[in-house]
């Protein structure tokens, strides 16, 4: 059981840190990746998902964390034209 629990603690920590890695390009270079979305990158035999899609005037950022079919963690952020980025509601 504690090894569950530390690959989903480290599943969110990876996560955390993708969308810290993507709230700092700002939405010029964010929106450069809504053509390459979805991303895939394995880091420590743990996948990272990222999806970037417009949604009106703002960007919707969704960052999965996953291992063969189970997913691990899930969070993101929209981020606006100005730069402002928030967790919708």
């Amino acid at each position: 059981m504690d090894r569950n629990r530390d690959l989903r603690r480290r599943a969110i920590e990876l996560v955390d840190q993708e969308l810290g890695r993507l709230r700092a390009f700002g939405p010029e270079t964010l929106g450069q990746l809504c053509a390459r979305s979805p991303i895939d990158d394995t880091r420590e035999g743990i996948t990272i998902t990222t999806r970037v899609a417009p949604e009106g005037e703002r960007l919707m950022v969704l960052v999965e964390a996953w291992r063969g079919r189970r997913v691990l963690a899930t969070s993101g952020f929209a981020m606006d034209p100005d730069g402002t980025a928030r967790t919708p509601d």
